[in-house]
């Protein structure tokens, strides 16, 4: 994985974390007001200074893009692996997978960028 994945990754991993946080039983409902309601001052003032809203909008649109630059490539591949499969010349092992290796890399990508964004 490269950088841009990489990084995909780790926001994914640290939004797990965060929301496995959340749904832990042994916080009750009222200590994560409490802590929320101490932070939204933070948050206020963050916004003010760095506009942090903006920021958000910003990492969403850049995911929605990559969402959809990683759907193109996996259709591509799709479209590759069956052309391969229907077409009237032979093939070779290692071309099929290969095809099978780019279309496991761009499912992965979907995947990892789908649960990111949603």
């Amino acid at each position: 994985m490269g950088f841009l994945w990489g990084s995909v990754y780790s926001l994914l991993c640290v939004e797990t974390v965060f929301l496995t946080l959340l749904l832990l039983p042994l916080i009750s409902t009222q200590v994560w007001c409490r802590v929320f309601a101490s932070l939204s001052f933070l948050y206020n003032w963050l916004d003010r200074l760095l506009s942090i809203t903006w920021y958000f909008w910003v990492l969403f649109g850049l995911l929605s893009v990559l969402f959809a630059s990683t759907l193109k490539e996996m259709w591509k591949y799709e479209k590759v692996r069956q052309d391969h499969k229907e077409g009237e010349y032979g093939v070779d092992g290692l071309t099929r997978e290969q095809d099978k290796t780019n279309l496991f890399r761009s499912q992965r990508n979907v995947y990892i960028v789908g649960l990111t964004l949603f």
